[in-house]
């Protein structure tokens, strides 16, 4: 019989986000070996002080080893840590101090780690090259998809044929660009433009000079359970982001049988395997050429759903829980 390990995981992380989503996950198929505590701080997910406060967190437990889901490691341990660094979206997008963090504190206590975990392998080559973090410390896991995305056969009902983008408004998500190729396709006006999310000033201005605001649509937050049907009612899914360390849009609307107009740049030609059309998202005309791909060729366009279906049984959460414990523990 193989005896209890004790390991002690920042929940903090746990919630409605990607990480969250990831982090129930792995939660979910604890092995049956691992006794799970919990780090007790309510500590902001962002405060710089985050590193001295899990220090202590791990002083005060008696835990074989420290997991986080997220790029916060502790300042010092004899508990041996891993952590997940997701993506170094935080050197581009981000804030100053966000770029110090990356490059002063994770950079400087990653090699300390047992073990770092990233999404993709194009995640592990910013990770080498930009914050020199050895090669050999560095696991490569995908996301997984959830099999409702699979399984369901139920659309949203909409009217008008649309294309859907899920996500956020941060910089790197490209909106802009998206809704100027979006108008400028040569595509029937009956055609949509749903979000999820919430509209800006910002935005509203760059609809109305676009002038297709009867074209597009915000949907607000969206329910879990709500996103199957919604990936399964689109013609296809926009998610021509200028940088990614993974993109699980990609893969949930490919297991929705929904095809992916995507970017031929960082992480996503990587996760979709060949699978989805991938163009250049610095170019609003090779944006607009694959709308206009995706509704005028047919052949192309069944071909894409059938390869993206292919592609999406490749990843799991089960696997992607499963490989990450192994890590954990050995």
């Amino acid at each position: 019989m193989k005896s209890q390990r004790k390991i002690l995981i920042d929940s903090r992380w746990a919630g409605n986000t990607g990480i969250g989503r990831l982090y129930q996950e792995v939660i979910k198929y604890t092995p049956s070996v691992v006794s799970c505590e919990y780090v007790g701080s309510k500590m902001g997910l962002g405060n710089l002080l985050t590193p001295l406060m899990l220090s202590e967190e791990i002083k005060k437990s008696n835990a074989d080893i420290f997991y986080s889901p997220s790029f916060m490691p502790p300042a010092f341990s004899k508990t041996p840590f891993i952590f997940t660094v997701h993506d170094l979206m935080h050197l581009f997008y981000y804030s100053k101090l966000h770029k110090i963090y990356y490059e002063q504190v994770i950079a400087r206590l990653a090699p300390k780690a047992k073990k770092i975990i990233t999404v993709s392998h194009y995640s592990k080559k910013q990770l080498v090259e930009l914050l020199h973090i050895p090669k050999e410390l560095i696991k490569v896991i995908y996301n997984g998809v959830d099999n409702h995305f699979l399984q369901n056969e139920e659309e949203f009902k909409s009217e008008r044929p649309y294309f859907l983008y899920v996500g956020n408004r941060r910089k790197n998500k490209n909106i802009p660009a998206m809704l100027s190729a979006f108008a400028k396709a040569r595509i029937p006006n009956e055609f949509m433009f749903f979000l999820s999310g919430n509209t800006n000033p910002e935005l509203e201005v760059l609809i109305a000079s676009l002038g297709i605001q009867k074209r597009v649509r915000f949907l607000g937050f969206i329910e879990e359970e709500d996103l199957p049907k919604l990936y399964k009612g689109a013609h296809a899914t926009l998610f021509v982001s200028l940088m990614e360390g993974f993109g699980l849009p990609i893969i949930e609307s490919m297991a929705s049988g929904t095809p992916v107009l995507t970017s031929n740049t960082s992480s996503l030609p990587e996760i979709a395997g060949g699978a989805a059309l991938c163009v250049d998202p610095s170019d609003v005309s090779a944006i607009a050429l694959g709308i206009e791909k995706m509704v005028n060729d047919e052949i192309f366009y069944v071909e894409c759903t059938l390869k993206g279906l292919e592609r999406a049984q490749y990843f799991s959460w089960e696997k992607t829980a499963s490989e990450t414990w192994d890590t954990i523990l050995n």
